[in-house]
């Protein structure tokens, strides 16, 4: 029992570390796509490629930074999900040509978002996922065979 109580406090630094290097993946996957998709044109402002670039970043960065467990790979999903949002909102901003974010919002809401978003939404949310944990085990079972080789 003292093992399990020892292994989850030792595994919250690995998910705060998770979680930071997920928000920066974000913050950098929406600024680059964003920028880009908005400079697409009208075009750009289509989630599709974007949300899955964004999704497969996130789940890379938090599956590094993570554990192996569950819970490093929940973690990237509303990580990814924010990145979505925040790179239409870049993208609907640099389209405008505008800084007020009020009015890259109320574009973005009225003339952006539409229901096949919320479908890509949920892709880049499971890619994320997905990625994340693929990476993770990956990641261990390297550091095992360095560990088990002579």
């Amino acid at each position: 029992m003292g093992d399990a109580v020892m292994t989850t406090a030792d595994s919250r630094p690995r998910l705060l570390q998770a979680l930071a290097v997920g928000a920066a993946a974000t913050v950098a996957g929406a600024l680059v796509l964003g920028l880009t998709q908005g400079l697409v044109g009208e075009r750009g402002l289509e989630l599709g490629y974007w949300a899955l670039a964004l999704g497969l970043l996130v789940g890379a960065a938090v599956g590094l930074a993570g554990e192996q467990t569950r819970g490093s790979a929940f973690l990237a999903i509303p990580v990814a999900l924010v990145g979505v949002l925040l790179t239409q909102l870049t993208a609907t901003a640099v389209h405008l040509g505008t800084a007020d974010v009020g009015a890259a919002y109320d574009f973005w809401h009225t003339g952006v978002l539409g229901k096949n978003d919320m479908t890509f939404y949920l892709v880049a949310a499971a890619e994320a996922f997905l990625v994340s944990q693929r990476v993770s085990e990956v990641r261990n079972n390297m550091s095992q065979s360095r560990h088990d080789s002579p």
